[in-house]
């Protein structure tokens, strides 16, 4: 395919609009959650912005690796679909689920078990290792459904689902995990925020396993 055959295609320059503008949308929203969330900690002192910032870099870890998983197979995923090889695309979905379950599930409990531990390797300040440790608690919580955030999204885009894939985006974080913060800082002060992330995780994941489950369904009925 040369150049000018790709840019006179209406379809293809829609369906990859289609799938990339959730995708970026999904990374400027972290950015503005991460943004809001240090706001909130700006305002009870140093140490707190630099528990925050830490747990946040070490959390960074097994989400990304959630969703490099998720973005691995979605090449696998979409090739099956558009075949027809209905099978593959759901064995695919099954095998990934359980081995990247375990290894988030894994990274949960070390970072719950060793939270204190972890956030001493990068500061030695008491006050700091308390509050990280605190919050590498809460955000440990949600890690285990994080995955399924984005193994939806993922599948969402090698369907070509791209409204369903930016609905999820918005979602995360503007209608979930945001307000969360607004209301778990009045609540718990300061503590709470760490929580924030398990709340937006804990209910996308159950709708991502709904309606993965519906998409695997039909395929299965019209296969």
């Amino acid at each position: 395919m040369q150049i000018k055959d790709f840019i006179e295609s209406k379809s293809v320059i829609k369906e990859v609009i289609y799938v990339g503008v959730p995708a970026s949308i999904q990374n400027i929203l972290n950015v503005i959650g991460m943004t809001i969330m240090n706001n909130f900690m700006a305002g009870y002192n140093i140490h707190a912005v630099s528990a925050m910032g830490i747990t946040h870099k070490v959390g960074m870890v097994p989400m990304y690796a959630a969703m490099g998983i998720a973005q691995g197979i979605l090449p696998l995923v979409g090739y099956n679909f558009a075949s027809g090889n209905r099978k593959r695309m759901k064995d695919t979905v099954r095998f990934t689920e359980k081995i990247a379950g375990a290894f988030m599930i894994i990274a949960a409990a070390t970072f719950f078990i060793l939270s204190s531990e972890i956030i001493g390797i990068f500061m030695k300040d008491a006050l700091v290792v308390e509050y990280g440790g605190a919050f590498l608690k809460g955000m440990a919580l949600g890690t285990p459904f994080l995955f399924f955030d984005f193994l939806a999204v993922g599948i969402f885009q090698a369907c070509g689902m791209g409204k369903e894939s930016l609905i999820f985006a918005i979602l995360r974080k503007v209608a979930l995990e945001i307000p969360a913060m607004f209301v778990l800082d009045k609540l718990f002060p300061m503590y709470g925020l760490a929580y924030a992330q398990l709340v937006a995780e804990f209910v996308l994941s159950i709708i991502a396993c709904i309606i993965l489950e519906k998409i695997i369904n039909k395929q299965d009925e019209e296969k």
